[in-house]
């Protein structure tokens, strides 16, 4: 008999909810060998992962493509996802030295290409609109606002 002083007691299979038990799950995470294979870094934005090992089957259907109006800003959004993903990674394999050169250069893309970016179309994040002696981040206009690409 289940109260609250002598509670339902779950069996071996089976989790604590509250007010009643549940069968346990039992999650399979997929373990990543060094020097894994990986997708250019706009399929791994658009398949929420750098890894083809890691883009497991349910993932398909929730899937959605994103129409790319300005391909500068495209890119470096796919090369900060690609950094993230391969930062990741190499906190857990630290002496892959493939996937290191691939963040190194990567790193130095978005670098290259955010410098260029900011120069036409303005700063990516607040930290960056300190440069001239004035606050300019909310200065129009913004790169959607810009047909073409140009002001």
């Amino acid at each position: 008999m289940q109260n609250e002083t002598n509670p339902r007691t779950c069996g071996v299979m089976e989790g604590k909810l509250p007010g009643s038990c549940a069968p346990m799950v039992f999650p399979y995470i997929p373990m990543q060998e060094n020097s894994p294979q990986t997708y250019s870094q706009q399929e791994g934005l658009q398949n929420g992962t750098l890894f083809p090992g890691l883009n497991l089957p349910f993932f398909r259907g929730l899937k959605t493509r994103f129409q790319c109006d300005n391909q500068a800003l495209c890119e470096l959004m796919a090369l900060d996802f690609a950094i993230t993903e391969l930062g990741l990674y190499l906190d857990t394999h630290r002496g892959d030295k493939d996937a290191f050169a691939l963040f190194s250069n990567y790193v130095r893309l978005y670098r290259e290409g955010k410098e260029k970016y900011e120069k036409q179309y303005g700063p990516l994040q607040q930290a960056n609109t300190a440069a001239g002696g004035s606050y300019a981040w909310l200065s129009d206009p913004w790169p959607w606002d810009v047909e073409g690409g140009k002001a």
